[in-house]
């Protein structure tokens, strides 16, 4: 997948874990990356990678490094690869306060490719 590209990813799909378990947050450039365990509806457990903005586009939509913590249940929306693999691009989560956290501004989708 090219660097910036989203064609990896199912954009007109929208996959949503109503309880993800947050398993590891890396708040790095040049991407974020939120690790997390869900059950799918077979009841299996899957280990799931989202790609998500860099910390200087996510801090002013109201995200922190401790936005999120390993351990953490939340509800997760995502677009997943194509490709089937646990793979996806975040677009936001909603914290057990209710607090919904966008990953991108005002919108269900990242920017196309630059």
């Amino acid at each position: 997948m090219a660097h910036h590209g989203n064609a990896g990813y199912d954009m007109t799909t929208m996959t949503t874990f109503q309880k993800a378990t947050i398993t590891e947050i890396e708040w790095t450039n040049p991407h974020c990356q939120i690790r997390f365990d869900a059950t799918n509806d077979k009841g299996a457990v899957e280990h799931w990678t989202l790609e998500a903005p860099p910390p200087s586009m996510l801090a002013p939509r109201e995200w922190v490094r401790k936005s999120l913590q390993a351990g953490d249940t939340v509800k997760i929306e995502f677009h997943a690869a194509k490709n089937g693999s646990p793979f996806g691009i975040i677009q936001r989560v909603t914290l057990p306060d209710g607090k919904m956290l966008r990953a991108y501004p005002d919108r269900d989708t990242p920017p196309k490719s630059e």
